[in-house]
């Protein structure tokens, strides 16, 4: 039997939606549902991101947060619900306005997607192309720019294979805001990268934030990450919003599901199937336990 949402009480002092002050929401998803074949992804999803501050999206794989990310940009279409995004339905877009509206907003792929058959001036300048910017000049200024701004601008003639894992990441970053976007859209900013590269990406996220007053969508199950860049959190849980609100408000609910995913422990049911009798101990119980 599935744990049910927590409703709103004394110790979960935050409901479980919320509303931006008037004129201030950037984006808003309403009651989004998508399915594929029989798989339910997302269940009725309904969040306002506010401009200027940085939301992060928590929850385990396969809750729907990617999923999520590629409807607020239209990759993907609603079986229910509406996306708006700066007061257009983002669902409802298409041709020209779509572009338009895509123009606006960066995107940043769980692996960077850099084109490794280009070198990274070539990656960074691809998006301005799109666009019809043809002045070679201005694209070169404009990309020395934003890769200065991710301070790799010296990796402008390299080609994507010399670079490190975590100088991919920030190469895709500079190709996402070359179009200043107001918005920018994080999907798992941080997977595979060692934790002082982490570091780097999530103090970048907030220098966008502060320094050209960014939207950002953070998607991530990085719980470092998450609380050192959201200024909002939302957990889905098997494609519903299990709880929203500050970051302190998370280490305070009583949600048995919110505070299992915070100490990363997995279910009862989940360890029975990989310890059929029983097993002696969570990892929880063997750090507790260590001299």
């Amino acid at each position: 039997m599935h744990e049910q949402p927590s409703q709103v009480n004394h110790a979960d002092c935050h409901p479980r939606t919320a509303t931006c002050p008037e004129g201030t929401c950037c984006v808003r998803v309403v009651d989004l549902r998508k399915s594929f074949g029989r798989l339910e992804v997302l269940k009725g999803v309904t969040i306002e991101f506010e401009r200027g501050k940085t939301t992060v999206v928590l929850g385990p794989s396969g809750c729907g947060k990617s999923v999520m990310l590629k409807h607020i940009v239209a990759l993907l279409r609603p079986d229910g619900g509406e996306v708006w995004f700066n007061g257009r339905r983002m669902d409802a877009l298409r041709g020209q306005a779509l572009g338009q509206a895509r123009r606006e907003i960066g995107f940043l792929f769980q692996q960077g997607a850099l084109f490794d058959s280009i070198t990274v001036f070539d990656n960074v300048a691809f998006p301005l192309r799109e666009h019809g910017w043809t002045d070679q000049r201005a694209i070169t200024e404009r990309v020395k720019q934003v890769l200065d701004q991710v301070g790799l601008t010296h990796t402008i003639k390299q080609w994507p294979t010399d670079l490190s894992g975590g100088q991919r990441k920030r190469v895709a970053l500079a190709r996402a805001i070359a179009l200043e976007p107001s918005l920018v859209l994080y999907d798992e900013p941080t997977t595979g990268l060692d934790p002082i590269r982490s570091d780097i990406i999530n103090e970048l996220i907030n220098k966008l934030k502060e320094s050209l007053g960014i939207t950002s969508i953070v998607v991530t199950h990085d719980l470092q990450s998450a609380f050192k860049v959201a200024d909002w959190l939302v957990m889905l849980h098997e494609g519903q919003v299990r709880l929203q609100g500050p970051p302190d408000s998370f280490w305070i609910s009583r949600d048995p599901i919110v505070q299992r995913f915070l100490r990363g422990e997995a279910t009862p049911e989940e360890l029975s199937a990989i310890w059929p009798t029983g097993g002696p101990r969570t990892m929880g119980t063997v750090f507790e336990n260590k001299p």
